[in-house]
């Protein structure tokens, strides 16, 4: 984005020249550059603002990169396909050559869980395999594809909406959309194994505004 960024809607609200959102919010010095925030006004003023505020009459039209928005992409949507899972050959060999090593209880309770977490990650990976840079997955109602087994939400994790309705589980959002991000660029450590987006099993439309649904973020868990 190295180019200047039009931010003028053609009619409605003025948008903030740093991030893109509504900017209610203006510069008492011009009253022409427009903000979300304080803190955003303030990042304009220290990279640049200060010395263009009274020698544009654009400055309520076009913004400079300040290297604060996301790059953006052409999502593609297509369907998938039914994929018949691999079967995956397991040597007994290996499992039994070291039984003594540790005890039989100890190794039977790593084995359960080892075991659940590989068939978990597995399931995840044949998923996502047809196409490994996928980033987001849409199946309203269906179950989403966890990455872990472990903080996996139940029924009454997940809150209802606010006009009584239960909440489905319709998107998620996956770990390779953070490669395209580039948000260590910020300075700050962003990362997740899944994000699950539920949402209002009506519908419902809670006043003419945004309406808040909830996100369940499950982490990559480490195996020991």
């Amino acid at each position: 984005m190295g180019e200047s960024v039009c931010l003028r809607l053609k009619s409605g609200a003025h948008l903030c020249r740093v991030c893109g959102c509504l900017g209610p919010k203006t510069c008492s010095r011009c009253h022409k550059a427009h903000y979300c925030s304080k803190e955003h006004q303030t990042l304009d003023w220290r990279l640049g603002h200060k010395q263009a505020c009274t020698q544009s009459d654009n400055l309520d039209n076009t913004v400079p990169d300040h290297n604060f928005l996301f790059p953006e992409f052409e999502i593609v949507i297509e369907t998938e396909d039914e994929i018949t899972p691999e079967v995956v050959a397991t040597d007994e060999s290996e499992i039994t050559g070291n039984m003594g090593e540790a005890p039989e209880e100890e190794l039977e309770s790593m084995a359960k869980h080892e075991s659940r977490e590989d068939k978990i990650f597995q399931k995840f990976k044949t998923k996502i395999a047809p196409e490994p840079e996928q980033i987001l997955r849409y199946g309203r109602g269906v179950a989403p594809i966890w990455i872990s087994g472990e903080n996996i939400p139940q029924e009454k994790d997940i809150p209802d909406c606010p006009c009584g309705a239960r909440r489905l589980f319709e998107f998620q959002v996956m770990p390779q959309l953070l490669n395209y991000l580039k948000a260590d660029r910020l300075g700050r450590s962003v990362d997740w194994g899944v994000l699950a987006i539920f949402t209002c099993a009506e519908s419902c439309r809670q006043g003419t505004g945004y309406t808040e649904e909830f996100v369940w973020k499950q982490d990559v868990t480490d195996t020991p």
